[in-house]
């Protein structure tokens, strides 16, 4: 793959991913923060939290984005009402939190694909956590 994760999502900072990814095997979802947020503050299975992304494809086309529709997406983790890497990979962020998260087929559509995302697609997130439970995000994250 060896894709640049910051230049799909236009970042003007440069991250190089094809070292960690000769490291990890391409069937791993992969979570680089971005802007860290609170440290130790990380939801658990049973959290409702809310968040803001950007999905996009290999070649950078964006196939969903809340910030798009002004409307972050809300869900309770660990009970499967979304994606695998979606489950899995904002349990590993903090709040207040920024980072890319990227999920093989196996932790997103398979190989049957859905909507707007092809069969066995790696997808690329750019994801913020908002808000777990009651407790929001203060605007005064420290910056990675």
């Amino acid at each position: 793959m060896g894709n640049c994760i910051a230049k799909l999502f236009g970042r003007g900072r440069q991250q190089n991913m094809s070292d960690l990814e000769d490291m990890v095997p391409e069937s791993t979802l992969r979570v680089t923060t971005q802007r860290r947020g609170r440290a130790g503050k990380k939801p658990k299975n049973g959290d409702m939290v809310r968040c803001h992304y950007t999905g996009k494809l290999a070649d950078g086309t964006i196939f969903d984005s809340s910030r798009t529709r002004g409307r972050p997406l809300s869900f309770v983790i660990g009970i499967g009402s979304v994606i695998r890497a979606w489950d899995e990979g904002v349990a590993r962020m903090c709040l207040g939190e920024r980072a890319y998260i990227v999920a093989p087929p196996e932790f997103a559509y398979g190989e049957e694909g859905g909507g707007l995302v092809p069969p066995g697609a790696t997808l690329y997130f750019d994801v913020e956590l908002l808000q777990i439970g009651d407790e929001e995000a203060r605007s005064t994250c420290a910056v990675s």
